[in-house]
């Protein structure tokens, strides 16, 4: 019984960062539940929480890690940037990240895609489309990070209850 509340607790500390993690990219996000979701199946045994759960979970970390750049390469491509743009909005997510936390990593798309392009002899108009896709492909990785969180939330969640 202390076993499955304790991993109830840990489970719901984990989503709750892995949330708060996805909106303030400055914490770590969803890699963060998949411990708590491998440290709540240590806790109950394997048997609330089982390994095929745990590969679920760490599949769809995975998934969803990969959604800040895909995100960015797909609605910055989409605008009809370049592969200057491209580049230059996932480097600048990063560098905005750094300089600008928490939410930077979101202006240093939109930057770092338009300079590229202008860097590369792109019209400026042409540039800021570019950039305007970067900045909303990345919104579109955090939603679907979002989308992400919950479905493992809903899967871990079940797995408790079910157990």
């Amino acid at each position: 019984m202390l076993a499955t509340v304790g991993a109830w607790v840990v489970v719901l500390l984990g989503l709750a960062v892995a949330g708060a993690g996805v909106v303030l990219p400055v914490l770590p996000g969803i890699p963060v539940a998949l411990v708590a979701v491998i440290l709540a199946g240590w806790m109950t045994g394997f048997e609330r929480i089982d390994v095929p759960t745990i590969v679920w979970v760490a599949v769809l970390t995975a998934v969803a890690q990969g959604f800040d750049l895909l995100g960015n390469w797909v609605g910055a491509k989409r605008f009809g940037a370049g592969r200057a743009g491209l580049w230059g909005g996932i480097v600048g997510s990063f560098v905005g990240l750094i300089v600008l936390p928490p939410w930077g990593f979101l202006i240093g798309a939109l930057l770092g895609a338009t300079l590229a392009e202008l860097a590369v002899g792109r019209t400026p108009p042409d540039a800021w489309r570019a950039g305007v896709g970067a900045l909303l492909g990345t919104l579109a990785g955090v939603g679907g990070k979002l989308v992400l969180v919950v479905v493992i939330a809903v899967v871990v969640i079940g797995r408790l209850v079910a157990g």
